[in-house]
């Protein structure tokens, strides 16, 4: 089942704000973070935050259910590409700082992951149009296994939302799983497969690896 099932609602006062803000000729992405919208995001982050469970949505790491430092609300299709859904509910989810401040960094690098399948008018209803996996439209196990720290693709767009949000960047900060590294059956799988002499041994020791971090 996807991570969202319910989307946010705007009351009156919201629904008339943002029909204000998207028909002004000045108002941009950039325009996301005015004081006059305050309020706004803090009843999107609310929303969100709960009805995620504090998760977040790209990691499933816990989101902050206080402060909003490492609760952020995320535009799956980046504002910057498609101001058009800035305010679209189901472009919407909260997620930790450090899923914000990479997917970010591609973005001011010019860099963007290319999340959207084609350019489109209308946001999208189904998960085929993204390529990224989408909280409101996926089911994460479906295309991303996660066992402690580690994670690891089984499709095409796990693979790319992997790659989008460095969802291994600890296992590649550090080297290691701190869940696994007193597990000594583990380390003598990943010894044969490092010493493997030809790719079959190699194969073979991949796959008990696989087996026994993912039960797949």
């Amino acid at each position: 089942m996807p991570l969202i099932d319910n989307i946010v609602e705007f009351n009156d006062g919201y629904s008339q704000l943002i029909n204000d803000k998207l028909a002004d000729p000045e108002f941009e992405h950039t325009s996301w973070g005015d004081d006059e919208l305050q309020g706004l995001r803090s009843a999107i982050r609310t929303f969100y935050r709960s009805e995620q469970v504090g998760i977040c949505a790209y990691c499933n790491n816990d989101v902050s259910l206080v402060t909003a430092g490492n609760a952020h609300i995320e535009h799956i299709a980046p504002k910057s590409l498609y101001p058009n859904f800035i305010f679209e509910p189901k472009n919407l989810c909260v997620v930790c700082s450090d899923c914000n401040t990479i997917k970010r960094n591609q973005e001011v690098m010019d860099d963007i992951p290319d999340t959207l399948a084609n350019d489109v008018i209308r946001y999208p209803r189904s998960s085929n149009a993204f390529k990224i996996v989408h909280p409101h439209f996926d089911d994460y196990e479906t295309h991303i296994r996660k066992k402690g720290r580690i994670y690891i693709d089984r499709t095409p767009k796990g693979s790319f939302t992997i790659g989008a949000c460095k969802l291994n960047r600890y296992f590649h900060q550090f080297g290691v799983d701190d869940e696994f590294i007193d597990d000594e059956e583990l380390i003598g799988v990943m010894n044969n497969f490092m010493e493997g002499r030809n790719a079959i041994q190699k194969a073979r020791a991949l796959n008990q690896l696989r087996d026994m971090l993912f039960d797949v």
